[in-house]
């Protein structure tokens, strides 16, 4: 069973849950929560738990994937929670998510973290400086209040924009130089699922700009990769 997780707002999810063979993944969203998924943790042996997804009764030792396309549940989406208590209960199973996914021992794009459902949880300043150290040059940047600011043009030409899910580079026509960096990032975040915007530089060399580790299911060639790589 692979577990694609998002909101119902977001149609490329429901889209990529078809991608996979019939009955073999099930899309989870907190508006459905009470439906979609019920859980019987059992502490001592996490993959012996049991689980009803999507109507079927699994262990968590037979989820073979697991996709998260959002970073956070949103206390709106908790409809049918009594509206003083959407904000608590939405705390609540978030938390219970990030524990749940990261006891998971499955493909994930991408792992939880302490701090979201998946991706890198880190600041920009946090990023950029973690890409430098693995040699990945930056394309320098202002920021206002820990946004990023406008300085004009600082790089030659428009931005070019890369993915990686599960060590291949979606886009094609990547320089080999990219592609590079975006494998070196994908390998020291320990993240399957990267998403770039790189700068190229008067000499020639190519800048990080941006940085993107959330899945975007809503391309239709990266909801093909994910499927490629969760079912290799």
């Amino acid at each position: 069973m692979f577990l694609v997780l998002s909101n119902v707002a977001n149609e490329s999810a429901q889209q990529l849950v078809e991608m996979f063979p019939p009955g073999a993944a099930s899309l989870v969203t907190a508006s459905n929560l009470n439906v979609s998924f019920k859980a019987g943790i059992c502490f001592g042996d996490f993959s012996a738990s049991k689980l009803t997804i999507g109507g079927v009764r699994i262990s968590a030792g037979e989820i073979s994937g697991v996709i998260s396309s959002i970073a956070y549940f949103l206390p709106q989406e908790f409809y049918y929670i009594e509206p003083a208590d959407r904000e608590y209960v939405c705390a609540e199973v978030s938390a219970f998510f990030v524990y749940f996914l990261s006891q998971l021992r499955c493909k994930k794009l991408n792992p939880s973290t302490t701090k979201t459902l998946t991706g890198l949880g880190l600041h920009r300043v946090e990023w950029m400086k973690a890409v430098r150290d693995v040699g990945v040059p930056v394309q320098s940047a202002r920021l206002r209040n820990g946004q990023p600011v406008d300085v004009g043009t600082r790089h030659r030409g428009p931005l070019m924009r890369a993915t990686c899910i599960g060590g291949t580079i979606v886009e094609e026509g990547i320089p080999d130089r990219v592609g590079e960096h975006l494998h070196v990032l994908s390998r020291a975040f320990s993240m399957p699922y990267l998403c770039a915007d790189f700068a190229t530089a008067r000499d020639g060399e190519y800048l990080l700009a941006d940085l993107w580790s959330v899945p975007d299911v809503t391309v239709p060639a990266n909801r093909e990769a994910m499927v490629r790589f969760m079912q290799a």
